[in-house]
């Protein structure tokens, strides 16, 4: 090999092993923080000119370890008081009455969380499940960055069982709420139950009875038809309902009878008979009556039916003041 044909030779190898001028030039690559990406990942080219020509020589990466991303979320629920206006009596709660819950989410985690919606089953009622559905949150979810916070809202609308159930027990109704979210890897985090929030309200007790009176009469042998005559029998029927939203006691009726008016009273020869002939939406183990047919029905319940009964014998008196 002659001289010349050695040092070109020599100088290809040395151009493949050496840089006359150099460029540096790298590419950044930010990895999504999820659990299986551990690392932002830096590659930097080493790119020379030798005789007009550019090329990349090599490269060389680092592989920085990156915090693991920790999905996490609180919720704080409040209630709102019941409310009266929604009902078919304006003056207390009862059924298509409203609570109005607020959920406040808060991200707390190093990860965005997407879908953030609260988990709620609805309320119970002194310990027993509502019979109604709590309706839709608003908004419906949200995406919540790290320190993000969104408040939802919620409407559970009361049956009549439910406002039964619960009526003038303080903090009676209650229910629990967690919250949940997608992470950036596609899993679903939901908040430990051991963390979720309780909210309480109380249905204020709403005390009232309705009252109606018929009466029928009992004909006699030679005596004006459908017209009291002495001696003949009118028999009255009240009948008492529980119009309000709690338990009543000792329900009976006073009636004023005659001019000048008198008590009727309680019992043998006067108001007695009394007869449950609706239980109303607590079923009939709500109501109970301690001794019977003395003028007093022990416990009505709400929306249950008790009569009465009187059975009169026309008077004298009452044929000369008539």
């Amino acid at each position: 090999m002659t001289h010349s044909a050695l040092f070109r030779a020599y100088a290809l190898a040395h151009r493949a092993r050496s840089i006359s001028t150099v460029l540096l030039a790298g590419s950044f690559v930010a990895a999504q923080v999820a659990p299986a990406l551990a690392t932002i990942d830096n590659t930097a080219n080493a790119i020379g000119t030798y005789g007009g020509s550019t090329n990349n020589y090599g490269s060389s990466t680092q592989n920085v370890p990156v915090a693991p991303g920790t999905a996490q979320l609180t919720v704080t629920k409040s209630a709102g008081l019941p409310t009266t206006a929604n009902g078919a009596d304006n003056t207390i709660v009862d059924a298509n009455d409203t609570i109005t819950y607020s959920y406040t989410v808060k991200n707390t985690g190093t990860v965005t969380l997407t879908g953030v919606v609260p988990v709620d089953t609805g309320p119970t009622f002194n310990g027993t499940a509502g019979t109604a559905t709590l309706g839709a949150f608003s908004p419906v979810n949200a995406t919540l960055a790290p320190g993000a916070q969104q408040v939802f809202t919620a409407v559970y609308t009361l049956s009549q069982l439910d406002v039964d159930r619960a009526a003038g027990i303080a903090s009676a109704v209650a229910n629990s709420a967690v919250a949940q979210g997608t992470t950036p890897g596609g899993t679903t985090y939901t908040i430990p139950p051991a963390n979720k929030s309780t909210a309480t309200a109380t249905i204020p007790a709403g005390p009232k009875l309705s009252i109606s009176k018929t009466y029928s009469l009992a004909d006699i042998a030679g005596g004006t038809a459908g017209k009291a005559d002495l001696g003949e029998v009118i028999t009255y029927t009240y009948t008492v309902v529980n119009t309000g939203n709690v338990a009543m006691t000792n329900v009976q009726v006073n009636d004023q009878h005659g001019t000048p008016a008198t008590g009727v009273p309680l019992g043998a020869g006067g108001i007695t008979n009394e007869t449950l002939t609706a239980p109303g939406p607590l079923g009939a183990a709500a109501n109970s009556d301690a001794t019977a047919n003395n003028g007093i029905w022990s416990v009505l319940a709400p929306g249950a039916t008790v009569t009465f009964t009187w059975a009169h014998t026309v008077t004298q008196a009452e044929i000369d003041h008539g």
